[in-house]
């Protein structure tokens, strides 16, 4: 299964938003831990909200995402910042290139939208393929014992959002946990209004793969990778607790 696909009206909601600073402080930590390793390569970069910090800090630094409707707002906010990289429109679980990076980021617990379990580790293999020797994975996921942040199942949520643009959002979206409460899934129902005139109305399902150390960390062998690091996010270098999401650091 792909990762969920942020159409045009759910990357208008998501680009509103702006990341929590703890999460690309840490990314640019480890980056600067590293030694700065460069060429860079952020897979999921969605509307660039951690790939422009990291260009900002000097790295070359690519982006690459399945959505074309995510990468037209980073190539914007680029433009915005007078900065420049190149982007690429591909799915993490077959993408493929000639370029070979040294530090390979997925931040904000994205490799969990990737739900199943071969697709996971085609991801990994993938990403295993496209780092230079030596080089860094680091991404981070969200651990079974946060099942609790996420909708009940079944519960139902509403929600209208307005816009700076003027235009609002309304959206309507119900709560699943499946395999055992270890994949969280909410549906939703987008419409998109402009003044009183109903604009666009648009599906989003998401999905996200909660995992445990073992079973993450088994993906990981599985796909060539190794020295892998795990530390509470977003605390560099704090073990994480039981409760805790994980950041995880390997190499090839």
């Amino acid at each position: 299964m792909q990762p969920s696909f942020y159409g045009r009206v759910m990357t208008h909601a998501y680009d509103i938003g702006e990341n929590s600073p703890e999460i690309i402080a840490l990314y640019l930590a480890l980056w600067e831990q590293a030694g700065r390793p460069q060429p860079v390569l952020e897979p999921m970069c969605g509307t660039g909200l951690n790939l422009i910090p990291f260009l900002r800090a000097g790295a070359q630094c690519d982006g690459m995402d399945n959505s074309p409707y995510m990468l037209e707002r980073c190539r914007r906010h680029l433009a915005e910042a007078d900065l420049t990289c190149t982007l690429y429109e591909q799915d993490i679980t077959t993408f493929h290139g000639d370029q070979r990076y040294r530090f390979i980021f997925i931040p904000g617990g994205s490799f969990g939208l990737i739900t199943d379990h071969v697709a996971a580790q085609q991801a990994l293999h993938h990403l295993a393929q496209a780092l230079a020797p030596g080089g860094w994975l680091v991404f981070d996921v969200r651990t079974p014992a946060q099942r609790h942040t996420f909708g009940a199942h079944g519960q139902v949520d509403h929600g209208l959002q307005s816009y700076p643009d003027g235009s609002t959002v309304f959206s309507t979206g119900r709560w699943e946990h499946l395999d055992g409460g270890n994949v969280i899934r909410q549906w939703v129902k987008l419409e998109h209004f402009v003044g009183s005139t109903l604009h666009a109305t648009e599906a989003f399902d998401y999905q996200e793969r909660l995992y445990d150390p073992e079973t993450i960390s088994a993906l990981l062998v599985h796909a060539g990778l190794h020295t892998i690091t795990m530390m509470k996010a977003y605390a560099l270098d704090q073990q994480p607790t039981a409760a805790d999401g994980l950041v995880i650091a390997c190499r090839t």
